[in-house]
């Protein structure tokens, strides 16, 4: 293996985490924003909509956006699990929009076409 191999993956790896670490983040902002009561079901959809947006991008989304893997700079699994993270970061800030004002089944519909 190549050292800019090896170098472009543990970045790219190391720039998932630091997106990852963001999600905790903006679900105690949300929850700052909300009123008392509707907190538990703020975080709750928080940590929803980032795993079923994670799992639309597995599923559909990465073969629909990349199609096939031509680069040898990077492993195909450290750009998958960074693009994984940015879209589930984008549509967990989304959610953010419209706290206390969607039904959690809308909010999935609308996940799941995002995350795709």
């Amino acid at each position: 293996m190549e050292m800019n191999y090896v170098i472009d993956t543990l970045f790219a790896l190391f720039a998932m985490t630091l997106i990852i670490f963001m999600v905790p983040g903006f679900a105690m902002l949300e929850a700052g924003l909300v009123r008392t009561k509707n907190v538990t079901a703020v975080l709750t959809v928080n940590i929803m909509v980032y795993a079923v947006a994670s799992m639309a991008f597995m599923l559909i989304g990465y073969e629909l956006a990349f199609g096939t893997w031509d680069n040898d700079g990077m492993s195909k699994w450290a750009a998958f699990l960074f693009q994984m993270a940015f879209v589930g970061k984008t549509v967990n800030i989304m959610s953010g929009g419209v706290s206390e004002r969607t039904r959690v089944v809308p909010l999935s519909i609308f996940t799941v076409i995002m995350a795709t």
